[in-house]
């Protein structure tokens, strides 16, 4: 099943088993927090089945900022900048996950090019998602604000 996702495009059978070893199969239910905002970084998520939520806390609502399937890997960009975790992580509806430790997952980094830029351009894009929508909040902010009398 793993080599059907895209991140995962290209490996063979005994390199999804290679993954898979390197981890921990983690199951969760509906409403389930996988950690939390500010947690320190200690592992990375690959969604094998099920959705996830990633959210923050605000002025005490929830805000989902998005929803992530099967195949999204999660958590990886504070484990590679070694800063704390920028949003909270629930499960939507029962979900099945393969955790990986911060140090293993920086090894099958180093030892395997190909996930290693999988894994590298998802975490810029992530960014530049990021950024973007942070620009459009901005305009539509400012924009507002002018129409205000």
């Amino acid at each position: 099943m793993m080599t059907k996702f895209a991140l995962l495009d290209g490996f063979t059978v005994a390199g999804a088993h290679m993954l898979l070893e390197s981890g921990e199969v983690k199951d969760y239910g509906p409403g389930e927090v996988l950690f939390r905002e500010g947690d320190a970084a200690m592992f990375v998520l690959l969604v094998l089945g099920g959705k996830l939520q990633v959210f923050v806390e605000r002025r005490g609502r929830d805000l989902v900022i998005r929803e992530v399937g099967p195949g999204t890997i999660i958590g990886e960009l504070a484990v590679l900048c070694g800063s704390s975790r920028s949003a909270s992580v629930r499960a939507a509806e029962k979900s099945v996950v393969l955790q990986w430790g911060a140090q293993a997952f920086r090894v099958m980094l180093l030892r395997h090019q190909l996930l290693s830029e999988r894994v590298l351009k998802h975490a810029l894009d992530t960014m530049v998602e990021r950024e973007r929508a942070l620009v459009a909040a901005l305009i539509d902010a400012q924009d507002n604000h002018k129409k205000a009398p």
